[in-house]
């Protein structure tokens, strides 16, 4: 069903409401089986609501500008949220009286594609829904065999073209209803397809074929019956003179979206946030969209990824969506400003150019969780230590003259049993934290892990390099002096690029190993004291 605008507010919605013990509290729906609708063919429509009337809707209204053909009511049920629901449904029947736009439920009623009644019990119809269009745009062609007798079977041929270069696209299944035209009842099967030609001048399609196998009777009559369509031709205009963009887009309508995955106001230095862009045109395939061309952000790194291309299909034509998606690493904290983004296209129904646009945006990237600016932490420590100062002067001088007095006699003690004892020195025990972060890196690396070696070579770098604070990646490479920067863009590439390249954990494993040697030892603890006064 093609769902169309309710307009509750019109005479029309207040006339179906009428009669409704709660109008206030009834949900009601309009929609129609298709649209548009050539003038003097039947259609469907659907009036549903989840509240019982007292009575059934007036529908009289309608005769303004339809001929009623039937009406039917029905009902059914669905479980919502555990709860029975039930719907009430009336069925029309309905035939437009002229052709345009009627209200009150929007339905385009065009000039009928039959140049008469027909005569024949089978007609073969091949339709364009347009005379003239551009290069590369879209032409909605509709095959419809109306058949008065019963059939058995039925088959189209194919869709020929041999004088220009054309894209051809099935749009959707085959689509089956019952029409009404004049005083006949024919069942009517439609196949619909987009054409876009790729070439300027005159496009002809040849006449279609199509073969129904009529039921046999008890008198025998019956058999099988072939039939042709009559030939379309269609003008198709070059690119217009004055258009001057890199790319050409006609379309009737063009958009570009994009979403944020996370809090945009709490992004973190060296920590990677997505950006999805969406780009989507009604009357162009996905195939005829361009790349996105990504401007770049200083201090900020841009990870394109493979692009997702989808094609929708629709009874009005076809939808190209081509999806992207980014990652961005900010290097430091600050604030970065992201560019406008910018994708001319023509709009087929203004006949002009127009332009969808992102507007340029800020960023604000705050420092890695543990990191305080060296300006703030300074004037901290001043304010912090300035008023106690003074106070503890006093208090330092007598601590100073009772601890020289304790240090003195512990002295003298140690003298006493510092020859009985002999010195013991003792290797130091290797930091367990660092042992287990080193493990996971090497670990991540032969498993050529991308992912796990990125957080695993952080949790490294804090356990070599503590006390000092290492929050994120490129503040790891810069206490190496650019060292790790390689091999860190080479994990980023192989998680976030589009290509997606394979990453080999072998270099940054060696690597490591390398500037482990090269950091100096940590001072070695003893166990015993030497003797206050050693020989020679």
């Amino acid at each position: 069903m093609v769902s169309v605008k309710t307009l509750i507010g019109t005479v029309f919605a207040g006339l179906l409401l009428f009669g409704f013990a709660k109008p206030a509290l009834a949900e009601a729906t309009v929609s129609v089986d298709r649209n548009p609708v050539p003038v003097n063919e039947s259609f469907e429509l659907l009036f549903s609501t989840d509240y019982t009337p007292d009575h059934d809707p007036d529908f009289s209204p309608l005769q303004r500008h339809f001929t009623i053909l039937g009406n039917n009511r029905g009902s059914s049920f669905s479980l919502v949220d555990g709860n029975y629901r039930r719907n009430i449904e009336w069925t029309l029947q309905l035939m437009p009286k002229q052709v345009g736009e009627l209200i009150p439920f929007q339905i385009t009623v065009k000039p009928s594609t039959l140049s008469s009644v027909p005569r024949d019990e089978l007609v073969l119809e091949l339709i364009a829904d347009v005379d003239e269009v551009y290069v590369q745009g879209q032409v909605l062609l509709t095959q419809r065999l109306l058949s008065a007798t019963d059939n058995s079977a039925y088959e189209f041929g194919d869709v020929k073209i041999d004088s220009l270069d054309v894209v051809v696209e099935p749009l959707g299944d085959e689509r089956q209803y019952q029409a009404r035209i004049a005083d006949r009842r024919y069942l009517v099967r439609e196949r619909q397809y987009t054409l876009h030609p790729q070439q300027s001048g005159r496009l002809e399609v040849g006449p279609v074929m199509a073969e129904a196998a009529a039921r046999y009777d008890l008198f025998g009559t019956g058999g099988s019956r072939r039939i042709r369509s009559r030939p379309l031709a269609i003008n198709v205009k070059p690119i217009p003179a004055g258009y001057r963009a890199a790319y050409w887009l006609p379309a009737t309508r063009l958009e570009l979206r994009e979403d944020w995955h996370g809090d945009t106001s709490a992004l973190v230095a060296g920590e990677p946030v997505k950006r999805s862009l969406t780009l989507l045109a009604d009357g162009l395939t996905a195939a005829q969209l361009p790349q996105l061309e990504l401007p770049a952000i200083d201090g900020i790194r841009q990870y394109p990824q493979q692009p997702g291309l989808e094609n929708s299909r629709t009874r009005d034509g076809i939808r190209g969506i081509r999806a992207q998606e980014v990652a961005l690493i900010p290097g430091a904290a600050g604030v970065y400003r992201v560019p406008e983004l910018r994708v001319p296209w023509w709009n087929l129904e203004t006949g002009k150019m127009e332009v969808a646009t992102l507007p340029a945006r800020e960023l604000v990237v705050a420092p890695a969780a543990g990191v305080a600016l060296p300006s703030t932490a300074a004037d901290s420590g001043a304010e912090n230590l300035a008023p106690t100062a003074a106070a503890g002067t006093r208090l330092w001088l007598w601590s100073s003259l009772l601890l020289g007095c304790g240090w003195a006699a512990s002295g003298f003690y140690w003298w006493i049993h510092a020859r009985r004892a002999l010195p013991r020195a003792t290797a130091p025990t290797e930091n367990e934290p660092l042992k287990a972060a080193r493990r996971r890196l090497y670990a991540s690396c032969a498993a050529n892990d991308a992912a796990a070696a990125r957080y695993a070579l952080l949790a490294w770098g804090r356990e070599l390099l503590a006390p000092r604070e290492v929050t994120h990646l490129h503040q790891l490479d810069n206490l190496f002096d650019g060292t790790l920067m390689r091999e860190i863009e080479a994990l980023d590439r192989s998680l976030y690029a589009k290509d997606h390249a394979a990453w080999h954990g072998g270099e940054l494993a060696d690597l490591c190993r390398r500037l482990e040697r090269e950091q100096p030892d940590p001072p070695r603890e003893q166990t015993g004291l030497m003797p206050l006064n050693p020989a020679g």
